[in-house]
């Protein structure tokens, strides 16, 4: 997901994306650098390991995954490289993670665009089989708010979807398949809304600023937009199962009637047929850094959550999440001409 951020709290171009990541970088190196130790025992590696991010530098996912990358430092023995690979909303770097060979030097960071409802939308450039990657670790999860500009004349959910059920109305979103017209879709299953007109933008940001200038009604913001310009929008209601702490005065969707779970998430995945004594090896390093006091809190500064689950299952998450969202598109029935 390739939405950018505001500098300071959050990153605002390539050369922010890296800053932020610098504190995190230095505390990370002196728990993990030069300490091969850590590595698990049956595989070290003995050159440096690329893990292909299918966004460009400065990004969301990006700096997520630098941070990422920062916890494990050389705890591996040898360092991991961010190769940034974009194109298709993501769709690109998959494809060359998935054809990559399966011993442990080429891992994709993987976010659920482009694995869990890509595949079901751009059928003809996906290149992988979502379910084929080997699972590695979870890494966070990133929620969606229902927003639009402060002078609405709508003030909760129910007074959108009657508004949306009475006239014509709009909403912004970056490109067929991406999580903001992905959630709005489950909206308006949920709401039986027949009709309203979608506008594509070129990224999140630009999103959020069609919404700030009445471009369009509505939109799904990721939360780390949402909370970083709060003042700038009218916040509905998110779409996850439970609030974000930086703005826990908005209630869920599912507080509001509509039960939906509009999360996406992150993670590492490695080609398939990769050794399981390699995916073990990794998965202990990603699952060390993920687990870290700081890392957790760097990750709620940014608008994200750590995903609470055991990185055995991340596998059975993953199919779970493909088998969830691909029918979800089915049902919004999302095509486009490729």
């Amino acid at each position: 997901m390739n939405f950018m951020v505001s500098v300071g709290r959050f990153a605002g171009s390539a050369k922010g994306g890296v800053r932020l990541v610098g504190a995190a970088a230095t505390l990370f190196a002196a728990m993990w650098a030069a300490n091969p130790a850590n590595a698990q025992p049956g595989w070290t590696p003995t050159k440096p390991i690329r893990l292909v991010v299918p966004y460009a530098p400065g990004g969301g996912t990006d700096v997520l995954a630098r941070l990422v990358v920062a916890g494990i430092g050389n705890g591996l023995g040898q360092p991991i490289v961010v190769e940034n690979r974009p194109g298709a909303n993501g769709v690109i770097g998959a494809n060359v993670a998935y054809a990559s060979p399966p011993d442990g030097y080429t891992l994709l960071f993987a976010a659920a665009d482009f694995i869990s409802v890509a595949p079901y939308i751009h059928k003809k450039v996906v290149q992988f089989q979502p379910n084929g990657f080997r699972p590695v670790a979870p890494v966070a999860k990133m929620g969606f708010v229902l927003a639009s500009r402060p002078d609405a004349e709508t003030r909760t959910v129910q007074d959108i979807v009657a508004k949306a059920k009475a006239s014509s109305l709009s909403y912004g979103h970056w490109g067929p398949g991406s999580m903001a017209q992905m959630g709005m879709e489950l909206l308006k299953t949920k709401a039986h809304i027949n009709n309203m007109l979608e506008v594509p933008f070129g990224g999140a940001a630009p999103v959020m600023t069609a919404v700030m200038g009445g471009q369009v009604d509505y939109a799904f913001i990721p939360t780390p937009l949402a909370v970083a310009n709060k003042t700038k929008l009218r916040l509905y209601a998110l779409g996850s199962p439970e609030r974000f702490p930086s703005i826990k005065e908005i209630p869920t969707l599912t507080e509001s009637g509509y039960a939906i779970d509009a999360d996406t998430w992150f993670g590492v995945l490695a080609p398939p047929n990769t050794p399981q004594v390699v995916v073990d090896a990794i998965q202990a390093q990603v699952t060390r850094a993920t687990s870290q006091p700081e890392f957790r809190a760097r990750l709620a500064d940014m608008g994200y959550t750590p995903i609470t689950i055991d990185p055995k299952k991340f596998g059975e998450f993953v199919q779970a999440e493909n088998q969830r969202w691909g029918a979800a598109v089915k049902a919004a029935r999302i095509r486009i001409e490729e």
